[in-house]
């Protein structure tokens, strides 16, 4: 069996063992995690594999340092690209609130998610939002606008959701 055939597997056997035991390292379910959810195929495979179920990225990665390496390498040349979960999000560098979110320096009262968009709501009505339909994230809805290609958006929802749910806020769809 060729030697992505063979991590392919490997990373199935992985997700479907992290799916038996509910908890990966990093103690999010890889169902309930989405950053993956833009890729398709081996690819999909080996991102589950390397971002979720064996969370390389975390410090009590689910793996060996060669495990992961191998994933990491077969997925890069699979589709020319990084994998996910290594990706930045830019909104977190470059617009205050973001980052205040990101560091506990402020308070989120309510997160709406949406199929295309997130919105993070703090005190005084101000609210962080990424929005993946026109590839942008931006505070209140007002420039600077960061632009955000189709990875980064995904990146960035997926993050910033978890930042926010990890202080018990619960991102619900609109009403």
């Amino acid at each position: 069996m060729r030697k992505s055939a063979w991590a392919f597997v490997v990373g199935f056997v992985i997700i479907a063992a992290a799916g038996a035991s509910a908890k990966t390292p990093d103690g999010v379910t890889p169902s309930r995690e989405t950053v993956c959810d833009l890729e398709q195929g081996a690819a999909y495979g080996l991102c589950t594999a390397y971002c979720e179920a064996m969370d390389c990225t975390d410090p009590n990665q689910h793996a060996s340092d060669q495990g992961c390496e191998s994933v990491r390498k077969n997925y890069e040349k699979k589709t020319g690209r990084m994998l996910p979960c290594l990706v930045q999000c830019p909104c977190f560098a470059q617009l205050q609130l973001f980052q205040q979110i990101v560091n506990g320096q402020t308070v989120v009262e309510r997160c709406v998610v949406s199929d295309d968009m997130l919105f993070v709501i703090v005190p005084g009505g101000d609210f962080a939002l990424v929005d993946s339909m026109n590839a942008n994230c931006n505070v209140n809805g007002e420039p600077p606008l960061v632009p955000l290609d189709p990875t980064e958006a995904q990146v960035c929802r997926v993050r910033l959701r978890q930042i926010v749910e990890s202080t018990g806020v619960i991102c619900t769809p609109p009403e």
